[in-house]
């Protein structure tokens, strides 16, 4: 298990000639000369012995297609063993790794892949808090039944393919993966890496993810009104993968900005690490109320909230005239309350009408269109040093429910990533 900062790469499904578009379009449409610089990295990032496309006729193409494909998947004797962590129990409260998951091994067979399918050879899965919320009979984002394989985003190199898959042999792909050292996938939901300039690849999932950075990027900038200068901010999970993004961000905006985490570890990460102007740490012996009374005197501007429960309801008694709530989730309500009528609430909500304040929830699905410039900004102020992520890795399949366990107990900073280099 290691702990490092890096941040990193971008996972974005694009060819050469849909990264010459998109070039075009960002050169034309965005005046600043940095994005113009972003720009051309995408096209130039994507023009690799990965991702290029061959200069061959069409027919020769589809040829040397069938042909690797061919080579690699129709021999019965090329099998792989997978282990895949299947959900053996709807979980009861919060999650068990010892209980409530099992540990599978099976054997696939090349030759039994559908024309459609890849064989992915997983190297680095993310963990994430939806995971949890999706083990849930009632879940509203997809359930897992039982004896399915547990979500899990991630990347990893093709090694085998179906005739119409259309994916090289030896090309990274991201996706879906699931807790699994091989997924079993259609090759058109794994997508291409592109991997920006002074970045390294574990970024696709982290700072320039769609749930981690990315999630962070549009709670801040597109949800309600930024921050502003002189404003006071606070964010709550503040150490953890989302939230240090988020606080980060802010912090861009000239804002001053409070973070919110658990122990003294967290609190001086939040404050020498991430240039915080303070940190709010729930396990102290001081209540709440207290602290933010003594870190926020003049009252609080915009809060990004990604816990719920009682730490919102303590912020939302500080709030200001005008003051913005950007709801990005909920960590405190996921083990055994979401969905069944427990969720714990905000009692002072009232706060809104009396302050003209507003609470807005979202999810970075619903800014698809702006990715282009989101990833822009990202890479811009990360070049700029203004952004970064710290990485938290555990090592080997066997951890990943344990690493699954550690984001609801505060076992880790920043982003959460299972490394399976060492069981592939």
């Amino acid at each position: 298990r290691q702990t490092r900062s890096s941040d990193q790469a971008i996972l974005l499904t694009v060819t050469t000639h849909d990264a010459g578009a998109l070039a075009s379009s960002l050169t034309n449409f965005m005046a600043p000369i940095q994005v113009r610089i972003v720009a051309l990295f995408i096209f130039l990032s994507t023009v690799s012995p990965t991702n290029a496309v061959p200069m061959c006729a069409p027919d020769a193409e589809a040829t040397v297609g069938a042909k690797a494909n061919i080579g690699a998947s129709s021999h019965p004797e090329n099998t792989v063993t997978n282990k895949k962590w299947v959900l053996h129990q709807r979980p009861k409260g919060s999650f068990c790794p010892n209980s409530d998951v099992q540990l599978e091994t099976e054997t696939i067979c090349h030759s039994s892949l559908k024309n459609d399918e890849i064989l992915v050879q997983t190297s680095v899965l993310s963990c994430d808090a939806f995971i949890r919320t999706m083990l849930d009979e009632e879940a509203h984002h997809g359930v897992v039944p039982i004896r399915g394989t547990l979500p899990a985003i991630g990347f990893g190199k093709v090694i085998a393919a179906g005739p119409d898959a259309k994916k090289k042999i030896g090309t990274t792909v991201a996706g879906m993966m699931g807790a699994q050292t091989h997924a079993r996938v259609k090759a058109n939901e794994a997508f291409p890496m592109l991997t920006f300039p002074f970045m390294s690849r574990t970024a696709s999932l982290g700072l320039m993810g769609m749930s981690s950075g990315l999630t962070a990027y549009a709670g801040v900038f597109y949800v309600c009104r930024k921050p502003r200068k002189g404003e006071t901010v606070v964010v709550t999970g503040a150490a953890g993968a989302v939230g240090s993004v988020a606080a980060q961000l802010c912090k861009t905006t000239g804002a001053r900005v409070i973070g919110v985490a658990g122990g003294e570890k967290k609190g001086a990460y939040l404050v020498d690490s991430l240039n915080l102007d303070g940190a709010i740490d729930y396990k102290s012996d001081k209540s709440l109320e207290e602290q933010i009374g003594e870190l926020c005197p003049d009252g609080i501007d915009f809060i990004y909230d990604n816990v719920g429960g009682k730490t919102l309801d303590a912020l939302l008694s500080r709030i200001n005239p005008g003051a913005r709530i950007v709801i990005c989730g909920a960590i405190s309500q996921y083990s055994g309350r979401l969905n069944k009528g427990l969720v714990e609430g905000p009692s002072n909500y009232l706060k809104l009408a009396e302050q003209n304040a507003q609470m807005c929830g979202f999810t970075v699905m619903q800014y698809m269109m702006r990715l282009p410039f989101m990833l822009c900004g990202m890479f811009y102020l990360y070049l700029r040093g203004k952004v970064h992520l710290t990485e938290h890795f555990e090592t080997g399949i066997e951890s990943f429910p344990h690493a699954l366990h550690k984001l609801f107990t505060g076992g880790h900073i920043g982003k959460m990533l299972v490394d399976l280099k060492n069981d592939t």
